[in-house]
């Protein structure tokens, strides 16, 4: 005890401060365990796990030879001021959304534009109903898309992906704390077409902005090759560079109407493009053979009524005694009005459904229209009186109520070219060829091949092509729109070589005047590179000129 009284002074200052130290931390204990123990527990239950959705991009659309014609992209963001800021992008497999920056659109990216916008369709937000009655079976967010038009449309189930799953820890403020886990998304089905996005894009260069269409196909399986409507849209304004302005000013574009594929969805009056049918019939009914003659007499007149061949109309000129072979490469209009009458609608329009008019071709787009093919029932039904001798006669010219689209001619041009065997059109790369004979035999085949070949050769109507070195077997057509206007489509429809044919080529423009003027030099044009023939001249329309 004496020991204790005797400590120096500093020792006692040293002993109380010890004291005062541990009392001031056993009172903050008891602060945060008693006072406020019940905060930082509530606090600390506020934190949550959540779970987002990681979308999963949709497949890509690829042409024949692997290119990438449609793809997923990811855009990362920050708002700024209200507005979106996008930081970057990146392909599906680019980005694995780690860390806490979660900000992103996924939108689809369409790298030809205008050139392939009416065959890949686009992309847009699911609707109430679609959500309601996903035909995918699959369970929709009001955030997803669907397809909208081509084969956006068409194999959307296909290009859709599954979506995968984040778990991630979020403190009471909704600060990221951590990642407790995730299901990766997988990506949906890729799509390959059987077209060629490099003659696609060339093609919808060479149109200029024409109202027109270019089919090309391969005749021994009916796949497309190119699919060209004029003008189009530009896919990318509905998703990847969304542009509300320029979507709209599509759908306020009454007079030239983009967002109609012309190809497959608009129904035109071939013309002279038909004689195919009609020289197929006559042949095959026995009402002609190779050596049946009839006089081009210029003109045909039926009461009140006047028919005339092309060519009389235009110099008061005739072709004179004709054959079916000459029939063809001249276009001679009065040749067909006989036949017409001979064969009777009936026979035209059962050989017509044979190469595929009036039926749809079964290309895996949508809004594919059948076009018509008209007959006395049709008339009696739909113009409440029959059918006259008149109307066969601009049947047989591809003229009156007769309505086609230019992939159905394409088809038919097919049917010759493969040697009277008539294939499903086709945009799939790796579907099966579906075919059947029309039932024409070999003889008729190439009496209607001899006629084509000499319709691109001198003496024929196509004379823009007559300068190829390869042969081409073609047909002119210049139809009246009906409305009217005195305007015409122009086409014309070919394949080459003649001899073992490559590929079929159709070109129909609008309100394009003639056939011979118009659509054979876009012929011509494009047969120059595909057959490597860079010196051949493809003239343009001079006066001194005849065609149809």
């Amino acid at each position: 005890m004496n020991n204790v009284r005797s400590w120096p002074a500093k020792y006692w200052l040293l002993m109380w401060g010890l004291y005062f130290s541990l009392g001031l931390l056993m009172a903050g204990v008891m602060s945060l365990t008693v006072v406020k123990g019940n905060y930082y527990q509530n606090l600390a239950r506020e934190n949550k796990v959540v779970e987002t959705r990681i979308p999963a991009a949709r497949g890509e659309i690829l042409d024949k030879k692997g290119r990438v014609m449609v793809k997923s992209i990811y855009q990362y963001y920050k708002i700024e001021n209200g507005n979106k800021i996008y930081q970057s992008s990146g392909d599906f497999q680019g980005y694995k959304f780690e860390g806490q920056d979660l900000a992103y659109d996924l939108k689809r990216q369409y790298t030809y534009k205008e050139s392939l916008g009416l065959v890949t369709g686009y992309v847009g937000l699911v609707t109430a109903e679609e959500m309601n009655n996903n035909k995918c079976g699959v369970k929709l967010d009001t955030n997803e898309v669907v397809g909208r038009g081509g084969i956006e449309k068409n194999f959307d189930c296909e290009l859709r992906g599954e979506d995968g799953r984040r778990l991630t820890e979020m403190d009471a403020k909704g600060t990221y704390v951590r990642e407790l886990g995730r299901q990766e998304p997988v990506e949906g089905r890729n799509i390959k077409l059987s077209l060629d996005a490099y003659w696609q894009e060339k093609i919808y260069e060479i149109l200029g902005g024409k109202k027109a269409v270019v089919i090309m196909s391969d005749p021994k399986t009916g796949k497309i090759i190119t699919m060209v409507s004029s003008p189009a849209i530009d896919a990318n304004a509905f998703s990847f560079n969304q542009d509300n302005v320029k979507v709209k000013s599509y759908l306020d574009d009454t007079k030239n109407l983009p967002l109609l594929n012309r190809a497959m969805t608009v129904k035109y009056h071939p013309g002279s493009v038909f004689k195919i049918v009609m020289a197929t019939a006559g042949l095959e009914s026995g009402v002609i053979d190779r050596s049946t003659l009839i006089e081009d007499t210029g003109v045909i007149k039926i009461g009140d009524y006047s028919y005339s061949n092309w060519l009389w109309t235009k110099s008061h000129t005739t072709n004179g005694m004709v054959n079916i072979v000459t029939a063809i490469q001249k276009s001679n209009d009065i040749f067909f009005y006989r036949l017409g009458e001979k064969l009777g609608v009936d026979r035209i329009r059962d050989w017509a459904n044979k190469y595929g008019y009036g039926l749809k071709t079964g290309i895996e787009l949508p809004n594919e229209t059948a076009g018509l093919v008209p007959d006395d029932q049709w008339k009696r039904t739909n113009k409440g009186e029959r059918w006259y001798l008149g109307d066969t006669y601009h049947l047989s010219i591809g003229q009156g109520f007769l309505d086609v689209t230019p992939l159905q001619v394409n088809q038919s041009t097919n049917v010759i070219a493969n040697n009277g065997v008539k294939c499903q059109m086709s945009i799939l790369n790796d579907s099966k060829s579906v075919c059947q004979s029309v039932g024409a035999n070999l003889q008729t085949v190439s009496m209607i091949k001899e006629g084509m070949l000499a319709a691109c050769q001198p003496g024929g109507t196509a004379w823009p092509l007559f300068n190829f070195k390869t042969k081409i077997a073609c047909k002119t057509g210049t139809a009246e729109v009906g409305d009217g206007s005195g305007e015409t489509h122009a086409w014309l429809t070919a394949f080459a070589p003649a001899d073992n044919p490559e590929i079929s080529i159709t070109v129909m423009v609008e309100r394009g005047g003639e056939g011979s003027d118009t659509a054979a030099p876009i012929v011509g044009d494009i047969l120059k590179e595909w057959f490597n023939e860079p010196n051949t001249v493809v003239p343009r329309y001079t006066t001194t000129q005849v065609g149809e």
